[in-house]
């Protein structure tokens, strides 16, 4: 229903952000990584998620499509809602959550609070290949000379379909300096 709200950041929570927008003001649930890039009266294009339940309406948060992406596939495996799915994306950064389910690391996954062995198990079952058939960390040497910012841009081509293969060669096509994994991503399939 909703993609994305630009506005004025007006007030951080534990893991909320309420943004102004045409005299409204919208809470968002957050995850960490989102709310520590956030300021107060900075303004802002959040993505959002509308999440209709039998007990409520939530709006819920990203800095990016690619963490909107991940919470929807996070929230469609069955035992994980919305809230387990923003406690995984506050407990690992979407680059060390790429890679946990890529190398089928359900450890690093089970030490996110509120995830048990066999969730992180069913993470890295279900996740997996949605991937990227070709991702493996320490498979080939992604590239020693990216910046962590473009590891993050193939991470989240990644998470958008892409093979390995296809993300690092999509990045090598795009003049990368002063952007955001955001803007990269963005000239990167433009460029297709």
């Amino acid at each position: 229903m909703f993609n994305y709200f630009t506005g004025i950041v007006k007030d951080l929570g534990l893991n909320t952000v309420t943004v102004e927008t045409g005299g409204i003001g919208y809470e968002f649930t957050v995850s960490r990584y989102c709310l520590n890039s956030l300021k107060i009266d900075d303004k802002v294009k959040i993505y959002a998620h509308l999440s209709v339940r039998e007990d409520g309406i939530s709006l819920f948060g990203f800095y990016s499509k690619e963490e909107r992406a991940m919470f929807l596939r996070l929230t469609s495996i069955s035992g994980i809602g919305p809230k387990n799915a923003i406690g995984i994306l506050s407990g690992l950064s979407l680059n060390d959550l790429c890679a946990s389910i890529a190398s089928g690391d359900f450890k690093a996954l089970s030490v996110v609070k509120g995830i048990g062995k066999k969730t992180a198990e069913r993470i890295v079952l279900e996740l997996r290949d949605k991937l990227g058939e070709e991702f493996s960390i320490g498979g080939d040497n992604m590239s020693a000379a990216v910046s962590d910012i473009n590891d993050d841009a193939v991470l989240a081509l990644m998470a958008l379909g892409f093979t390995k293969q296809e993300s690092v060669n999509a990045i090598k096509r795009v003049d990368t300096s002063g952007k955001s994994v955001e803007e990269i991503v963005k000239a990167a399939l433009k460029r297709g």
